[in-house]
Formats: C-alpha cells, sequence, structure tokens
C-alpha cells in the first residue's frame, strides 16, 4: 500500500469515525429526552430524526461514488499501465536515475 494510499484510508476512517460518532450523540440526545413531552418537543424530536435518517442516506451515497470514482482511476490508471508498458517502464527508470543522481551528488557534497 502506497503512503498516499495509506493516508487517504487513514482521512476516510477518521471521517467515518467522526460521522459515526455524530449519529451516536444524536440517537443518544433523542433518547435521553424521549421522556419529555410537548408538541414543540416531539415536533423538534421528529424533525431530528428525518434529519438524521437524511445525513446517514447522504453519507452512503457519497461513500458508494466515492468507491466507483476509486475503481475507475484505478481500471484507467491499469489499462493505461498495460497498453503503454514500455513507456511506464522508461519513465520508472528515468525518474530512479533522477533520483539516483540526486541522491549520490547530495552525499558527496558533505
Amino acid at each position: 500500500m502506497s503512503l498516499y494510499t495509506h493516508r487517504r484510508h487513514e482521512s476516510t476512517d477518521r471521517m467515518k469515525g467522526g460521522l459515526r460518532e455524530l449519529v451516536s450523540g444524536v440517537e443518544d440526545l433523542l433518547r435521553s429526552t424521549a421522556s419529555y413531552g410537548g408538541t414543540e418537543i416531539e415536533s423538534a424530536r421528529d424533525r431530528l430524526k428525518r434529519q438524521l435518517d437524511a445525513a446517514r442516506e447522504h453519507a452512503q451515497d457519497w461513500e458508494r461514488s466515492a468507491a466507483g470514482r476509486c475503481r475507475q482511476v484505478s481500471t484507467a490508471t491499469d489499462d493505461y499501465v498495460h497498453g503503454n508498458a514500455w513507456k511506464t517502464a522508461g519513465l520508472a527508470i528515468v525518474l530512479g536515475v533522477a533520483i539516483g543522481c540526486c541522491l549520490a551528488s547530495d552525499h558527496w557534497r558533505r
């Protein structure tokens, strides 16, 4: 797993965890106010439940959309690398030599 992929997964996991915490907190709030009565509280509780359900649905839609885009990018990259194997190998060699030269020249300066 590359460093970029690892960081992206960490960021996504943090965001999912934060959303789960928020949902859990709202559910706890709804449970703790269940004993209170009154039309205003009931309507506020119903609105909050609807908004919470909508937020869950939007989060699931976003997750599906992000996963779909990730698959598309992965497939396109795989197709390009397989279709242009020599170009990809050449680019990797050139980058490797350039990085090696930079590291070697820095080493000799010390």
